[in-house]
């Protein structure tokens, strides 16, 4: 009796070994003879599944982001507000193994985007998609009061940009910036999101500058762009 095959489980075993191999190599380095190597299976068995390594690319990518998706409610799970949030880009950083070869494989898939544009469309579908992800843990951080009145989007298109350049910088300065360094750079961002609130003195009423008037204590905005107000 002949053995029946699973074909989406084939084809996620070649992509995922596609994975591996991408970050051994490298996506120039990268052949259908070491994938069919890695996978076990031989170079007419990756042809029957796929047929370019841009696919191949492409299928790994979506395993990648789904077992990200997966991961997402577990990581936040029992977190509100400012502390999901924060959860949330801890995990999508480089700060384990699986965070690391993940970062890998976009960063592959960064550099062959640029010059494809069907894959371009992924790119830039996938990554509107995660920055609604984290407009809405802004958004919700804000209703808690944590966050000060900010434009979620703008916010979260900052966070996102810090997030892609610390995981580029930790996986080309390993040794600057490790897990340490990267949650000290994301919790200083965090910090300065915080709402401003009146500069209290020792007998709890605000504080009063040289001239009388009323100050407060101020926390600098990463960028001019986040004190754009939601619009109405």
């Amino acid at each position: 009796m002949p053995k029946i095959v699973d074909h989406e489980d084939r084809r996620r075993e070649l992509a995922e070994a596609a994975w591996r191999v991408i970050i051994k190599y490298g996506l120039d380095g990268t052949t259908t003879r070491l994938i069919a190597k890695e996978s076990g299976y031989s170079a007419g068995v990756l042809a029957h599944y796929f047929e370019s390594k841009d696919e191949i690319l492409l299928e790994a990518l979506r395993i990648s982001h789904e077992n990200i998706e997966r991961r997402v409610p577990e990581v936040i799970e029992g977190r509100e507000g400012l502390d999901a949030l924060r959860a949330f880009c801890l995990d999508v950083l480089p700060t384990g193994e699986q965070q690391v070869r993940e970062t890998h494989l976009e960063m592959s898939f960064w550099s062959r985007a640029l010059v494809n544009s069907e894959l371009l469309a992924v790119q830039r579908a996938e990554s509107s998609r995660w920055r609604r992800v984290l407009q809405s843990l802004v958004e919700a951080a804000q209703r808690r009061g944590e966050i000060g009145d900010f434009d979620p989007r703008v916010v979260a298109v900052n966070l996102s940009a810090l997030m892609d350049g610390l995981s580029i910088y930790a996986l080309l300065y390993p040794d600057r910036f490790g897990k340490p360094e990267l949650v000290r750079m994301l919790d200083a961002f965090l910090a300065t999101l915080a709402p401003t609130r009146p500069l209290r003195s020792a007998d709890g009423n605000a504080g009063t500058n040289t001239d009388g008037a009323r100050s407060a204590r101020r926390r600098p905005a990463p960028a001019a762009s986040l004190r754009t107000r939601r619009r109405s």
